[in-house]
């Protein structure tokens, strides 16, 4: 398979997660010609517009001219994201509610091996199952219809992962907006577990199967940088820096 060939399909994957995805992005984009770089971005923002970590990285590479050494940098960023979950254990309870299948929720769950995770079954799609597998190695699982989870509630607590953390919202699967809404007003805390590369500056395209979830719903958003308020988050993500290009792009996407 040729370079543009992996490319392409990897836009058009919609199994993988935005870490895994800009994981081999960062592989694939460092062999890419410098006068293909361009077009090769754009295929793969076009391919997933809401997934932070590939801006991130079309940022990386758009700003430099050592390709191979800065994306071999921005894996390791994004290896080191997974200390957000150390940040938030303490504050989870013994019973957490979910909604999709998020490799931060799960290294959440990891450390702080709740007693009960309740798993969205997180139509269209069914990622609930593969979410109730991770969590099974260390708490007890169950999967759980949408509707009636967003109905019950039957947890102390909302966890959920993000696509894109933005300076006003929270990207994340569809049905995430009712799930943390009917949280907030049940009184029930509300977190996000997520890597610094999901910050991005600006609002990213939300496309059909995704929801934007309002910041300020959120009790609190799990950072490498600790546990921290909505607006603290909001200042973080408009500062991050993003390459004039992508953030024409974002607006046309």
């Amino acid at each position: 398979m040729s370079s543009w060939d992996a490319i392409e399909t990897l836009a058009g994957d919609r199994i993988m997660g935005a870490t895994e995805t800009a994981d081999r992005a960062a592989r694939l984009l460092s062999e890419v010609p410098a006068d293909q770089l361009v077009d090769a971005v754009e295929v793969l923002l076009a391919g997933h517009p809401c997934m932070a970590p590939l801006w991130r990285l079309a940022h990386v590479l758009l700003s430099t001219k050592e390709p191979a050494g800065a994306t071999e940098r921005f894996r390791q960023q994004m290896a080191g994201d997974s200390t957000a979950a150390f940040a938030l254990s303490p504050h989870l309870p013994g019973t957490i509610v979910t909604i999709s299948s998020s490799a931060a929720v799960a290294e959440a769950i990891a450390v702080r091996k709740p007693r009960m995770v309740v798993c969205m079954s997180s139509q269209p799609g069914g990622e609930g199952l593969s979410m109730a597998g991770m969590a099974s190695a260390y708490s007890e699982v169950q999967v759980m219809d949408d509707d009636r989870a967003i109905g019950e509630l039957p947890a102390e607590a909302v966890l959920i992962g993000a696509d894109a953390i933005t300076p006003t919202a929270v990207v994340n699967k569809v049905r995430s907006l009712e799930l943390v809404r009917a949280a907030a007003e049940a009184g029930i805390p509300r977190f996000v577990v997520a890597g610094h590369t999901k910050l991005v500056p600006c609002e990213l395209p939300v496309p059909e199967l995704f929801q934007s979830v309002p910041l300020e719903l959120f009790t609190g958003i799990a950072l490498p940088a600790g546990l921290l308020k909505p607006p603290d988050v909001a200042e973080r993500a408009a500062a991050v820096p993003l390459h004039p290009a992508l953030v024409a792009l974002a607006g046309k996407l």
